[in-house]
């Protein structure tokens, strides 16, 4: 048996490792899979904004949020986590939780009503890695817990 140290790692490779985390932690769980959530802001077919993450059980992770620095100050980060949270509370999620930087996006989870629940400070130097989590309140109509279900386009919130 040999170690192999990649640097660039076919993402084939990387998909099993992540596809049999997800089969054991759903086996565990008995929660269903994953989900994936994204939702795209798009001018002329190129992505100009957007924010993506999954669903499991009652739970949301949104990984990343972009927007294209011209766009930015307009108020589309806010609109894209709004969707983005109203998509995981129709699946039924219960929180959300974001992980960003100290010096990206802090003022913006916390104007969002998201509250600061760990930090690991100095990683990578220089900066603080922060984890956020917003309650949500999922709608009634829907049994808790297996993050699936009817899916509805995205809507956002008006500017």
């Amino acid at each position: 048996m040999e170690f192999h140290v990649e640097d660039h790692p076919d993402p084939r490779d990387i998909d099993v490792l992540e596809a049999q985390i997800r089969r054991e932690a759903s086996a565990a769980m008995g929660l269903g899979g994953e989900v994936d959530l994204a939702i795209f802001v798009r001018e002329a077919g190129k992505v100009v904004a957007g924010i993506s993450g999954w669903t499991w059980g009652d739970c949301c992770e949104l990984q990343s949020l972009w927007v294209e620095p011209s766009l930015r100050g307009r108020g589309l980060a806010t609109r894209l986590l709004a969707a983005a949270e109203a998509e995981a509370a129709a699946r039924g999620c219960s929180q959300t939780v974001h992980f960003t930087y100290a010096f990206q996006a802090r003022a913006l989870y916390e104007r969002n009503g998201y509250q600061l629940v760990g930090c690991v400070e100095d990683f990578p130097s220089g900066t603080d890695v922060l984890w956020y989590r917003k309650r949500l309140n999922p709608p009634k109509s829907r049994p808790v817990g297996n993050g699936t279900g009817p899916r509805s386009p995205a809507k956002t919130p008006p500017p």
